[in-house]
């Protein structure tokens, strides 16, 4: 079962890459809490939106990963581990080259994901690392 799941998630990380090569620049990624940490899930969503709102009104264009949110969460409702998230779709995403800089959300770092996310990022990649202020998503 873990093979399939792998495939899903390399598929869906080829499909957000193959966006990516296209997307006009500088291209950013937000992180932050979505389903740990933060202020519970829809509020972290409805904060998430507003960020990158308030990203493109700055003129970057956002990586939109929320296309492939509801096949990950269907995977996370299937129990598979975070970790198989995290490797096969988001760091080949990550390594991609096409993303400039990541604006990390207010209490991303209650985050697992966005924490795993930060260490990525900065021990792997040339992504550049900023704090989003909370100004911006209230």
């Amino acid at each position: 079962m873990e093979s399939m799941h792998k495939k899903i998630l390399q598929k869906l990380a080829r499909q957000e890459i193959d966006i990516l090569k296209n997307a006009k620049q500088p291209l950013v990624r937000v992180a932050g809490p979505w389903t740990t940490g933060g202020f519970g899930y829809e509020e972290n969503i409805r904060r998430f939106d507003r960020a990158e709102k308030a990203l493109r009104e700055r003129g970057y264009t956002i990586v939109d990963y929320f296309t492939s949110e509801e096949t990950i969460k269907k995977l996370r409702s299937e129990d598979v581990s975070p970790d198989l998230i995290m490797n096969e779709y988001h760091k080949p995403i990550l390594e991609s080259g096409y993303i400039q800089k990541a604006f990390f959300m207010p209490r991303s770092d209650e985050s697992a994901g966005a924490t795993w996310e930060r260490n990525f990022i900065r021990d792997h990649t040339n992504i550049q690392i900023e704090e989003l202020p909370e100004d911006w998503i209230k």
